[in-house]
């Protein structure tokens, strides 16, 4: 009887309007997942190369569309929208006998609602977000004309407007990138300057579903913390769980090795990565002690340098609930993991590289959680993860750098002791 009765709650909670804050501002109608899609396009930049003589010239940044995934999540009853869009294409420009890819990345964002979000109104907003912005260029005049891949992490500022039907959410955006102009070598020896486009037009489609409506009546009735007060005492509201989702590795600096020895090489420009964990829930001190294993690869192929750094990390994390705002819980805590680094680099064929070392690394959990009440068995959890400090040491004193900022803005996280 409870699983028919969860299923039917699932499907009220999917199929029932989104916009249930407007009636009243409660707990449960505090967030609202959204999923959906939408294309950019952008402004032209530019960028410099050398020709067959090894004269600069110049190459406009063409406009292109992408198509990208939108996940989100709209909070304070409709006055905010979380979200992180991951794109699903990255054209090229091919032309002047160069091969060039110019384009935004994983792109995770807050936007602030002066108005809130309502059924069949215009709503504007401002925001900003944590994007990466990528160059890369292949000069085909050239044997080792594979240029390095430029990886700049800005916080553009957002702005556009939002219209709402129902479940339904259509928004035209812009995206200004007003940190644009960045340093690029066109060869080992020769750096300049590109312009990057500083403008980013988005037109997108969104659904919003609600998730934790049904909940409501019973904690308005009281049942709930009924219920919360007789598990408590029976100890049954400690749990195990089970979390799974998406980060976006951003990189934080340049590596000691290629700054000295490869200068033309930029930082490494992140990942995705899956993200899972595994934990147990103390309700009493509102606690959360887990483990969580996170794996990636990143690298470059630029002017014969061919690199490629690898990190497997196996974290044990304790983070504290700091209070309850209708629901919105925000969580801090450290952070030790132990980390499988290794580093490869061939250059001009041959190899000159070849390190690996395991490490422990110690960093800093922060995020929050969507919790309308501790019976859920079903909660969404945003983690971001910051290691300031993960090295993989070279010959000759130089270093290979893992330090980063990890952003997991969606993970499922499930109770399975709560579910039956």
């Amino acid at each position: 009887m409870r699983t028919r009765n969860t299923i039917f709650a699932l499907l009220f909670c999917v199929c029932c309007t989104a916009q249930v804050y407007t009636e009243k501002q409660t707990r449960h109608r505090f967030a609202q997942l959204n999923v959906g899609l939408d294309v950019q396009t952008n402004t032209q930049g530019n960028t410099n190369y050398l020709d067959s003589e090894g004269n600069t010239k110049t190459m406009v940044l063409n406009s292109h569309f992408r198509p990208r995934l939108i996940i989100g999540g709209t909070h304070f009853w409709g006055h905010a929208d979380f979200y992180i869009a991951i794109p699903l294409t990255n054209p090229k420009i091919e032309k002047d006998n160069q091969s060039v890819l110019c384009y935004s990345g994983v792109e995770t964002g807050f936007k602030f609602y002066p108005l809130r979000i309502e059924h069949q109104q215009l709503r504007p907003y401002l925001g900003v977000a944590l994007t990466g912005y990528y160059l890369e260029q292949h000069n085909k005049n050239f044997v080792y004309g594979n240029g390095p891949e430029l990886s700049t992490s800005a916080f553009p500022v957002l702005a556009g407007c939002t219209f709402n039907y129902k479940n339904h959410l259509l928004e035209l955006g812009l995206v200004w990138n007003y940190k644009n102009k960045q340093e690029y070598y066109i060869s080992r020896e020769i750096g300049t300057y590109v312009s990057m486009p500083p403008l980013y037009f988005q037109l997108g489609y969104k659904y919003m579903l609600e998730t934790t409506i049904s909940a409501e009546k019973d904690w308005e009735s009281g049942r709930t913390q009924k219920i919360t007060i007789e598990k408590e005492e029976k100890r049954e509201l400690n749990n195990f769980y089970f979390g799974a989702g998406i980060s976006a590795a951003f990189c934080l600096q340049q590596s000691s090795y290629n700054q000295n020895l490869r200068p033309y090489i930029n930082k490494y420009s992140g990942a995705l990565l899956a993200d899972v964990s595994l934990g147990y829930y103390f309700h009493k001190p509102d606690l959360n002690i887990g483990v969580s294993y996170r794996a990636y690869s990143d690298g470059t192929d630029s002017y014969g340098a061919l690199q490629k750094a690898k990190r497997k990390s196996l974290a044990v994390e304790c983070s504290k609930l700091l209070f309850d705002y209708h629901g919105f819980v925000p969580f801090v805590g450290p952070s030790i993991s132990y980390e499988q680094l290794s580093f490869e680099e061939e250059f001009e064929q041959v190899q000159t590289q070849q390190v690996s070392n395991n490490q422990m690394a110690y960093g800093i959990l922060f995020g929050w959680d969507i919790r309308p009440n501790r019976l859920q068995y079903l909660l969404l959890r945003t983690n971001l993860r910051w290691y300031p400090k993960i090295n993989l040491n070279l010959e000759g004193g130089q270093s290979i750098s893992f330090s980063n900022l990890e952003f997991n803005f969606i993970q499922l996280v499930v109770y399975p002791g709560r579910m039956f």
